[in-house]
């Protein structure tokens, strides 16, 4: 009887790879489709693009909005890198505070 529990457990463990692998397949091949169809929708965009240029359009070079953001956000990234800097500086040692309390104590 044993061994009929086992060629059971044999059989199902090959039915759910089996089944697993055709589900991976699946969304792997879903998800590349989507890839490509991105990509192909991207290739399109840019022959558009070209053909506005062609035609004689501006061509954007600098998006002065975003070059304004990345500007504050650079300088928030300094204030808090000055800030850090001073709390380090105030900063003592566990060997010094110890010493600190135990001459006060």
């Amino acid at each position: 009887m044993e061994w009929v529990r086992v060629a059971i457990a044999a059989v199902s463990a090959l039915c759910g790879g089996f089944v697993g692998g055709w589900v991976v397949a699946f969304r792997v091949g879903r998800w590349r489709e989507g890839v490509e169809q991105r990509l192909a929708a991207h290739d399109t965009h840019l022959t558009q693009v070209d053909r506005r240029l062609a035609k004689g359009a501006v061509r954007i070079d600098d998006v002065p909005v975003l070059a304004a953001k990345l500007d504050t956000i650079v300088e928030e990234v300094r204030a808090l890198r000055g800030e850090f800097r001073e709390d380090i500086r105030l900063l003592v040692t566990r060997e010094e505070c110890d010493r600190r309390h135990e001459r006060d104590a």
